[in-house]
């Protein structure tokens, strides 16, 4: 069943988007008796409303606008990847300063809880108060974050600047999204993302060098003490050429539109959700009481949000019609699947190299760079052929296809496979991803109605978000279990490094270790070897899933409908 269409003031302002302006125009003018007698006229409106906003380019910023816009959006973009890719390579210096090694994964954990749980909420707090707002306090937050991660004198200061840089993180990362998605025509975003893109991947690429060169020649804090002159470049840029439609009405009336039952219970079932994730099989047994009480929780309470949103909410975060519609369904959860099947990348790949080859923590990240260098090359092409051919579903099939073979292969990878060959397969995977994943972006938004399609691009990159901490769980079990199988059967077959090799399940480096004979030492390279086999078998499924949820987009042209429309339902332009 269709939603009515609410009541809306006909009051225009220079500053709003045509779209906005067509879709005051398409009101009830009378009380909710009147609404069967004008729904048809309304409709036609409504589709005239959003055929004419996917490619109206009548207020499109100034070309000098539009360069400074973007050079603030790809800063934004790259300060978010570094923050998160700068700290593996400092974190060793960081644990040895303050004796934490312990409860050293927090500190990434704590980033990961708080920038994933507010995603949604930041993009309909934005819808609220408006984008540039919101961007700057973003810039604010991860300012004061990074700088009380800098000045930390506790393992415990420094996890609560971490979860602090992660509420802003999560507003960069947001607002780059949406910012885009306000000032430039569908058909045009694709390339401007792929900027963006450009920039976090460089900044995923460069993170790591950077942190072992501060780390080597200065000292830890600085890797965070470097964002703040960045944010106060990107908060200067901002403020001079962010333009978007102006939030009206008083502070106190936008307070009063917040959702607050809807945030608390979102914030509270996710940051449950992703504790439970994060400790299985980690922290704690996947069988303890605290992983059981947050994964029976967290889901309550998540299921708890969605009847608040359905039946009580008059001003929805998340809205709910992008889960019932039939064009946006399957875009929404296949980035889900998309999430589980791709983490095994940047995060499992590393292990082979370090424990199963024997390289160095930054040749595993060398090694890295083909899939990241083939995702970014692909993704720049793309913008450029999606705007040049006005589609995209042949590009998704073909790269989520292609992701789902290859994702396939890597389960052949054996400790002998030349490394050659393993690096064609990461360049593949990303050339491949590049394919699929920026075209799926520009689906999400052309299948929506125009005024949905910042929460939906949001909701998009938060379900992979989720994907991803489910795949690392996943990933995990299934790792750990092999390991447990195989290294169990070596402990029986060496009885007298029987405790060595069981400790090799938490430290990989014994594969290399001099104190022990040459045979055992292999034996737990094949161990690991075997067991990341069966981890990357597990991933192909999920993104085949992926794939084939895909084959049930449909197309939606990127380019001007709007005039064809009016001619043929007789409507008039707002």
């Amino acid at each position: 069943m269709s939603e009515p269409i609410p009541n809306t003031s006909t009051t225009t302002t220079a500053a709003e988007p045509s779209y906005v302006r067509a879709a005051k125009s398409v009101e009830l003018k009378d009380s909710q008796s009147t609404i069967t007698d004008n729904i048809q006229v309304n409709t036609k409106g409504l589709k005239a409303t959003i055929t004419e906003a996917v490619e109206d380019d009548s207020h499109k910023p100034t070309l000098a606008r539009l360069v400074a816009i973007m050079v603030s959006l790809s800063l934004a973009s790259f300060l978010a990847g570094l923050d998160t890719s700068i700290l593996g390579s400092a974190l060793p210096a960081i644990s040895n300063s303050f004796d934490g090694l312990s409860q050293v994964a927090w500190i990434s954990a704590a980033y990961i809880l708080t920038f994933t749980s507010l995603q949604p909420i930041v993009s309909k707090v934005s819808e609220i108060f408006g984008r540039l707002p919101v961007l700057v306090a973003a810039l604010l937050v991860f300012c004061a974050g990074s700088a009380v991660c800098g000045a930390a004198s506790s393992v415990t200061m420094l996890i609560a600047g971490r979860a602090l840089a992660g509420m802003g993180g999560c507003g960069l990362v947001t607002m780059v999204q949406v910012v885009i998605i306000d000032v430039l025509p569908l058909r045009e975003r694709g390339i401007y993302m792929s900027f963006t893109n450009l920039a976090s991947t460089a900044a995923v690429a460069a993170g790591p060098l950077m942190g072992g060169a501060i780390t080597d020649h200065w000292l830890w804090r600085w890797c965070f003490y470097l964002n703040i002159p960045i944010c106060a470049l990107i908060l200067v840029v901002s403020i001079l050429s962010v333009r978007t439609a102006p939030a009206q009405g008083t502070v106190r009336d936008k307070l009063k539109r917040v959702d607050l039952p809807g945030a608390l219970l979102l914030l509270a079932g996710l940051v449950l959700l992703i504790l439970g994730l994060n400790w299985g099989g980690k922290d704690y047994s996947w069988k303890s009481p605290a992983v059981i009480t947050t994964l029976v929780l967290g889901p309550l309470l998540l299921v708890g949000f969605v009847c608040v949103e359905r039946w009580v909410a008059k001003e929805p975060i998340i809205h709910l019609r992008l889960f019932t519609s039939h064009s946006t369904l399957p875009i929404l959860v296949a980035q889900f699947f998309l999430g589980i099947g791709i983490i095994f990348t940047t995060f499992y790949m590393p292990i082979y190299f370090t424990v199963v080859r024997g390289t160095s923590s930054t040749i595993a990240g060398v090694y890295i760079l083909p899939y990241l260098v083939g995702m970014l090359a692909t993704g720049l092409v793309m913008g450029q052929i999606i705007a040049r051919f006005n589609t995209y579903r042949p590009f998704i099939w073909t790269g989520l296809a292609g992701m789902t073979i290859v994702s396939g292969l890597f389960s052949l990878i054996t400790s002998s496979t030349s490394i050659a060959v393993v690096l064609v397969l990461m360049g593949a995977f990303g050339v491949f991803s590049g394919m699929g994943l920026m075209p799926l972006m520009i689906a999400i938004q052309a299948t929506c109605l125009p005024k949905d399609a910042g929460m939906a691009a949001t909701l998009a990159l938060f379900l992979r978000n989720i994907g991803q901490i489910v795949g690392i769980a996943i990933n995990g079990a299934v790792l750990n279990n092999q390991l447990v199988k195989h290294l169990g059967k070596i402990a029986l077959e060496f009885p007298m490094h029987a405790d060595t090799v069981r400790s090799a399940l938490d430290n990989g480096s014994l594969a290399w270790n001099s104190g022990l004979p040459e045979d055992v030492k292999v034996a737990i390279r094949e161990a690991y070897a075997k067991s990341l086999k069966a981890t990357y078998a597990a991933n192909a499924p999920f993104v085949g899933i992926a794939f084939l949820l895909c084959l049930l987009i449909k197309h939606k042209s990127l380019g001007n409908r709007a005039k064809s429309f009016r001619k043929k339902n007789k409507v008039s332009p707002a």
